[in-house]
């Protein structure tokens, strides 16, 4: 029974992201898979481990609890968000058990209550990270994961998180206030996703010139800007970044 219910979950999961035309349906798409195991919400993030920054983070959580997190800066003390930056995010994480051992006030109690008052009661994770950049997602549920499919939990989520995590793209900027945050980046003009691009198929700043029609002077011009636009040491770090969400397509 368990592995026919895990059967039908793999091809529900597929039938149902199949039919995401763009991100933003694929971001729906992903929810509505959540919410048919038991989930509540899901929160998605891009992020770099050697400078642990955020390249975007986006939720489905009520829109006030993602407010009070924001505004009360429990972002700070969040275990879940420190281990998904660092790609160590545990697989279960229960609010209930965590926040026995929590001290008695504080922001992490603050954190755990907060949680709970919205029946994010347990979190269920998977991580992919290679070369110093992943993503991480997690879905939120109000009763314990591990009863939706026993001993197979892990291995039913990792294989939907996966198919889940591959139609995800980093959130425009569109989106209602609140369902999408992360680090307040800026949005790149043309011309410096252009040179991005041109720097990630392993262009030299002579070629880019050449390419682009503009002095080389100019090129270094732009990729300084932008990497102090992106808070990136190196150019290549901005490139990462700019990568990671969604700014620039290789």
């Amino acid at each position: 029974m368990q592995n026919t219910r895990f059967g039908n979950l793999v091809i529900d999961t597929a039938d149902i992201l199949a039919r995401a035309e763009n991100g933003e349906d694929a971001w729906w798409a992903v929810n509505r898979v959540a919410a048919s195991i038991g989930g509540n919400a899901v929160n998605a993030g891009a992020f770099q481990t050697s400078s642990r920054e955020i390249a975007w983070i986006r939720s489905s959580m009520d829109p006030l609890w993602l407010e009070e997190y924001s505004d009360d800066g429990l972002f700070g003390v969040d275990p879940l968000l420190q281990a998904a930056m660092s790609a160590a995010a545990p697989p279960l994480y229960d609010v209930a058990g965590m926040d026995r051992h929590a001290p008695r006030a504080g922001k992490l109690r603050d954190l755990h209550n907060g949680m709970m008052g919205y029946d994010y009661n347990h979190m269920i994770t998977h991580s992919w990270f290679e070369d110093g950049s992943g993503m991480c997602l997690a879905l939120s549920c109000r009763e314990d994961p591990q009863d939706l499919f026993g001993p197979g939990t892990a291995r039913a989520f990792s294989a939907i998180s996966a198919m889940m995590a591959s139609r995800l793209v980093a959130p425009g900027d569109n989106l209602h206030e609140g369902w999408a945050y992360g680090a307040g980046w800026q949005a790149l003009l043309p011309r410096e996703c252009d040179v991005l691009a041109y720097l990630a198929n392993g262009m030299t700043e002579g070629e880019i010139a050449e390419r682009l029609g503009i002095t080389q002077f100019d090129v270094w011009r732009i990729v300084a800007a932008t990497s102090k636009k992106m808070k990136a040491r190196t150019p290549y770090q901005a490139l990462a970044l700019a990568i990671a969400r969604g700014q620039v397509q290789i």
